[in-house]
Formats: C-alpha cells, structure tokens, sequence
C-alpha cells in the first residue's frame, strides 16, 4: 500500500506545483484588465455624447424663447409706432449667413374701448384710447443653410396700450402711445 501512495506523491507534488506557479497568468490578466478599461472607456464616449446633445438642445430652447420674446417686442413696437400695423411676418434675427435664428409674429385686436364708450371694435378708421391685442410669436432655430427646423418655442401674450391724443404722422387723434400693459404671458405648447 505504501507503494501506491508514494507513487501518487509526485504526481500530486507536480500538479500542486503547476498551479500554484504564476508563469503565463501575467497576459490573461492584462487582457482581462483591458477589456474592463475599454468598457469604461465607451461608457463614458457615450455619456459625454449624450451630455453634448442634451446641452445643445437646452441652448437651442433658451435661444428659440428669446427670439419668441424679440417677437413680442418687435410686435409691440410697431403697434406703438401704428396702431393699425398688422403682424411683423417673419423675421430672421439676428441676420446670419446660415439663416438659422428666425421669429414669425401674428397679431390680432381683441378690444378697443374708449372712455365712457364701452363699444368694441378695431376698425383702423375708429379713435379709440385704447386697444387690446393679443400678439403670438414663434422662435425657431434651423439648421443653416436649411429651412429644417431644430427647435420651437412659442408665446403667446395679450397687451393693452393706451393711447393719447396728439398728432403724428399729419393724423390727428389717439395716436401717441401712453402706456403699454402686458395683461398676459404664457408659453404655448403644441
């Protein structure tokens, strides 16, 4: 019996000895170590991807809302200048050689009352004192070079002006703008 024992000691030495040796583990390991960097390395291309889009798209939302706000103004302003101006169209501001900063503006009277006259009506040929419009105006971005469009906001507001009577214009009567009121602000979703 102690034969076979002795003869299985060295057969058991020898594979004790091959597993417990180190040579040639060095390689599956730097693979190993490898693969896992290389996983890392993708997941964060694509998490800085995903931030650069998020990014451009909130930058393009904030710019399409102010040029929906330059609208509003624009409109505001040649309501000022003519209380019978119709709406601005559509603009491209600023002016840019790949035309992709743009606001479109319409309008329309809702009230004209005047003093001791509780009338309505937005007939150019009637002086009234004041006039209730309600203007909306889209930004948009677009891609240059291209009537694309990346992003939309939209506003919608309704403003009061009051106007006084004078002269401008050579037309006599409540012509001069008093007071601008802007009686409500809201974004309009699709």
């Amino acid at each position: 019996m102690m034969l076979g024992r002795d003869a299985a000691s060295p057969r058991l030495a020898a594979v004790l000895r091959r597993a417990l040796d180190e040579r040639g583990v060095a390689l599956p390991l730097a693979l190993v170590v490898l693969l896992i960097l290389a996983a890392l390395a993708v997941a964060l291309a694509d998490l800085t991807a995903a931030e650069l889009d998020t990014g451009r798209w909130t930058r393009w939302d904030v710019q399409a809302q102010y040029l929906a706000q330059a609208g509003i103004e624009h409109q505001i302003y040649a309501l000022k200048a003519n209380k019978n101006a119709v709406g601005v169209g559509s603009v491209n501001y600023p002016l840019t050689p790949g035309q992709e900063y743009w606001y479109s503006v319409a309008s329309s009277c809702l009230a004209a009352q005047s003093a001791g006259d509780p009338a309505i009506s937005c007939s150019p040929t009637t002086d009234r004192e004041s006039r209730r419009w309600r203007i909306v105006a889209t930004g948009e971005i677009r891609e240059p070079g291209s009537p694309t469009v990346l992003q939309t906001r939209a506003i919608r507001a309704d403003v009061e002006i009051a106007y006084g009577w004078g002269t401008a214009n050579g037309i006599t009567g409540f012509v001069l703008p008093t007071t601008v009121t802007i009686l409500r602000w809201e974004e309009v979703y699709p």
